[in-house]
């Protein structure tokens, strides 16, 4: 289920999600109560995270790209 946040907020979308017993605990106790937004968040973490061991990931595939960095930087340092 899909609502929409009339407060000018992000639309929201209802879901089900299971884990284990101990870990729905601990994410409760955590979340202070509200459990969505603390699910929310650690999923936005978990997303940032993927996308800067990606980032880290393309960078060792293609090491010129720090000589170019550490060229560039010399240089300025130089001028």
């Amino acid at each position: 289920m899909t609502t929409l946040n009339t407060s000018g907020g992000a639309t929201r979308e209802r879901t089900s999600i299971t884990m284990e017993k101990d870990l729905m605990r601990r994410a409760k106790l955590a979340g202070g109560g509200n459990l969505s937004a603390y699910v929310e968040k650690a999923v936005q973490r978990s997303l940032i995270n993927d996308s800067m061991i990606e980032v880290a990931r393309l960078k060792a595939e293609d090491p010129m790209d720090d000589v170019l960095e550490a060229a560039e930087a010399d240089a300025e340092a130089a001028a």
